[in-house]
């Protein structure tokens, strides 16, 4: 076991870390200060350029830009310092961009109409503030457009930084239990945020084993000698509740360490994207969303499915019928795969598929045995199966096999987007926490869809629904419907 690293090191870590962040913050004030003077330019270009002569509140008098250095000074400085009050520069830059939005527009705003109010009181008259509130009107609203742009702009160059390797935070993950896994998939589903998962602690009884894609780094014992060896940059404590002394001692270890921490809450199996914090005088309080279902965002996602699968049974009919002509002319059987999966809350359905295997696939599955790549929990799908007709393993690769789950879709027993549906054996291997999956309606398409498919472990899979359903949304709906296109093209993890 290697020795924790040294206070040298350790300074050097954040040493390195505090220019990083400092570079960071350093830049993006630099472009909001460009972007701020340039819609100010813009804003003198448009009054006293495009619109010459026009009148409004007071008599035009044509100006020089440079008569109105002196005000935009004032509105680049002042703008910047609400920026900094409203945290604007504490916000990370692949954030949420309709907050930073937000809080660009309320700060700009907020400057503008004290600037109203100043105008108002002195009422001067001269050439610099006299023509300037035209000037004003048109500045608060470029200046608003400008950097939020601007912003949003940095926030895709960065992502896509984030999405080739580039300036990656490394995190570790401490705890093994519901709460680390969540985290891990959490993080993992969300390449924007600039995370890297080195790996998790193990805290559970048994010898640590690797989680999915995730490694396990070693045990609570190996915290201090793990975050040294892999430069750990932020540490999640995501331990259980009952733990408290040691959340406690792993805190302390991280802060000796250097590397900074952050808690997931243990908040009794409660999800934790439903959690809204409150405070009252300074007490902080923590309440639970309750979930949308009955409500009008999904009365819109069945009217979305009902309309996507009618009209992709439509348009595709022709293909649909040449897929069908395929299978019935390469190998003897039924056209439509018939099986019996688990719905919205545990309700068996038939689920359709067309057939990709000959029809005496169990029997040959019987002689061969559990091969290399099959999941034990239930999930069980091999590469080059030799069970697949010739059309079958076209049509899988090509995703036409699930076409006729589009007539579940309207029948109501499926989503276009959802959790994939479960087969009953595989339900009965499923945690308690996991059963939550059953929540929603299954999908055609999904997370596991778009993120790998058949590559993906199973547990990562049910993580990954969980992930869907405790974030969904329109939104997240018609991301996943946009990203099955390419991962349908490409065929990754189809077979």
């Amino acid at each position: 076991m290697l020795p924790p690293a040294p206070s040298s090191a350790i300074e050097a870590r954040l040493r390195q870390r505090r220019r990083r962040s400092f570079f960071a913050h350093a830049l993006l004030f630099l472009q909001d200060a460009i972007m701020i003077n340039v819609a100010f330019v813009t804003a003198y270009y448009i009054r006293f350029v495009l619109l010459h002569g026009v009148q409004f509140t007071t008599v035009f008098i044509g100006a020089p830009l440079a008569s109105f250095a002196r005000l935009e000074a004032i509105v680049t400085v002042g703008t910047l310092l609400l920026f900094a009050l409203r945290g604007l520069y504490r916000l990370r830059v692949t954030g949420t961009w309709f907050k930073q939005c937000w809080l660009v527009a309320s700060a700009v705003t907020t400057g503008f109409a004290i600037f109203a109010a100043y105008d108002y009181v002195v009422r001067e008259t001269n050439i610099t503030l006299g023509g300037s509130r035209s000037l004003a009107g048109l500045s608060w609203l470029l200046i608003i457009i400008a950097v939020s742009l601007a912003r949003l702009l940095s926030a895709s160059l960065v992502s896509l930084l984030y999405r080739h390797g580039h300036f990656l935070t490394s995190v570790l993950v401490v705890g093994s239990g519901r709460i680390g896994k969540l985290m891990m998939q959490q993080i993992a589903a969300n390449p924007n945020l600039g995370y890297r998962v080195e790996g998790f602690i193990h805290d559970m009884e048994g010898p640590p084993t690797d989680f999915g894609r995730f490694r396990a780094l070693g045990v609570m014992s190996d915290l201090a000698r793990v975050i040294g060896t892999y430069n750990i940059s932020e540490v999640i404590i995501a331990l259980p509740s009952h733990q408290r002394q040691q959340i406690v001692r792993t805190a302390e270890i991280c802060e000796a360490a250097g590397a900074d921490f952050k808690l997931a809450p243990d908040l009794f199996d409660l999800s934790l994207s439903r959690i809204d914090l409150d405070a009252i005088e300074g007490i902080p309080l923590i309440g639970v969303r309750r979930r949308p279902v009955g409500t009008l965002h999904y009365r819109i996602k069945r009217l979305i499915d009902v309309a996507g699968a009618a009209v992709l049974l439509a348009l595709g009919a022709p293909l649909w019928l040449l897929t069908a002509l395929a299978i019935k002319l390469d190998s003897p059987g039924p056209v439509l795969h018939h099986q019996t999966r688990l719905g919205i809350r545990g309700q068996p359905f038939d689920c359709l598929k067309f057939r990709s295997m000959y029809v005496n696939a169990d029997e040959m599955l019987a002689s061969m045995g559990i091969a290399d790549g099959a999941d034990e929990r239930g999930k069980f799908k091999l590469k080059d199966d030799p069970r697949c007709t010739r059309v079958g393993r076209f049509i899988r690769r090509a995703s036409l096999d699930e076409i006729p789950q589009l007539i579940n879709v309207l029948r109501g027993e499926m989503s276009l987007v959802g959790p994939r549906p479960p087969l009953p054996s595989e339900y009965e291997r499923y945690e308690e926490w996991e059963k939550v999956r059953l929540e929603v309606a299954p999908g055609i398409t999904g997370l596991w869809q778009v993120r790998g498919r058949s590559d993906i472990d199973f547990n990562e899979m049910v993580l990954m629904d969980l992930y869907y359903i405790e974030n969904w949304g329109l939104r997240l709906d018609f991301q996943i419907l946009l990203q099955t296109i390419p991962a349908v093209l490409w065929s990754k993890g189809a077979y």
